[in-house]
């Protein structure tokens, strides 16, 4: 028995939803979309970075700075745009009468055999297709007027909601920051100890490393099945920044295929702290970069104000316990005491 033979009617509904969909493009709507968006965010963006200082948030001290100049700059730009959507969009309704014009010629042959209404089919896609490229070409016109402008807002944005979430992670928090110590950075991390892998945060302040253990453990379990656990949120490893010798960036993969950004945290002599391997859910070579910036004191170019004022204290040139020479004898900031290699002993330092 012959097999009925395909009609028309599945293309040309393909055709005319094609159309549909041109005819909305060619209104450059998404364009506009845009330039509301970029509106809203220089709206936005300065209540969000006054929220942030006002919870105590003073590094990233370009921010202000760098709306004020996009902020100063975007009138010009939004009305380039405008005036080229506007002229755009005017030269494109031809272009979409004649893609009207050539769909609407299709409806007849609906019932047609497919083969037969093949060749005017493909005509009308050509068309189509003509008319679209040079939809996209109109709103690329538009969107080279001010593109540069809304990419710097969506990196601020993007950086002003890392920090607003770092800020709630520290609000969070089971310790407290000392007087004139301010958070830099923090990123999800987990403390590699053997096997054995404790979730949590990682926080860089202009003072201290610190990783808080968050996470959920079971307690209970049935036939493999957790049915009892609790969340343990605790600081288990810490270090001044004056106390770290050495810092080391690596990657490592896993089964071929994930990346591990690793980072090695180990004391100088005079260190008070263990070792630490961590994983950062960040670039690890970018966390070593910063902790050196925060180490030399560099950091607080980026800190609105300048640098807080950190007491000096002196070390002493001998152990006043067991009389060996301190290599680090001298001012030093921001350490109010240090540990003797030699003997143990924890030294209370004056203040200059």
């Amino acid at each position: 028995m012959t097999q009925p033979q395909p009609t028309a009617e599945a293309e040309v509904l393909r055709l005319e939803t094609r159309l549909a969909s041109l005819e909305r493009a060619a209104l450059l709507n998404d364009v506009r979309n845009e330039l509301a968006n970029a509106d809203a965010s220089l709206l936005r963006l300065p209540q969000e970075i006054a929220a942030l200082r006002g919870r105590g948030f003073l590094y990233r001290a370009n921010w202000e700075a760098r709306l004020q100049a996009l902020a100063d700059e975007w009138p010009r730009l939004r009305s380039e745009a405008l005036s080229v959507i506007e002229s755009q969009s005017a030269a494109l309704r031809l272009d979409i009468l004649r893609a009207e014009e050539a769909v609407r010629h299709l409806s007849p042959l609906r019932n047609s055999p497919l083969s037969a209404a093949e060749p005017t089919l493909r005509r009308v896609e050509g068309e189509i297709v003509t008319c679209e490229l040079r939809v996209r070409a109109a709103e690329e016109a538009a969107r080279n007027r001010f593109k540069a402008v809304t990419s710097s807002l969506e990196a601020l944005a993007r950086e002003v909601a890392d920090c607003s979430r770092m800020m709630g992670w520290l609000a969070e928090a089971r310790f407290a920051l000392q007087p004139g110590e301010g958070l830099v950075e923090a990123v999800k991390a987990r403390l590699l100890k053997g096997d054995e892998r404790q979730e949590g945060i990682l926080f860089l302040t202009d003072q201290r490393l610190i990783f808080e253990r968050r996470e959920k453990v079971a307690r209970k379990k049935v036939l493999f099945i957790t049915t009892a656990s609790e969340t343990i949120q605790e600081v288990v490893w810490e270090a001044p920044l004056a106390q770290i010798g050495e810092v080391k960036a690596a990657e490592a993969r896993r089964a071929l295929v994930m990346k591990r950004e690793l980072l090695t945290i180990a004391p100088a002599p005079d260190g008070h702290f263990g070792p630490a391997e961590l994983e950062l859910e960040a670039d690890s070579e970018a966390w070593r970069a910063l902790i050196l910036r925060c180490q030399t004191g560099e950091i607080a170019q980026d800190r609105v104000g300048g640098a807080p004022e950190v007491p000096v204290f002196i070390i002493p040139p001998k152990c006043p316990s067991c009389g060996a020479t301190l290599e680090r004898a001298g001012p030093v900031r921001g350490v109010a005491s240090i540990r003797c290699e030699y003997c143990g002993t924890t030294i209370p330092l004056q203040r200059a």
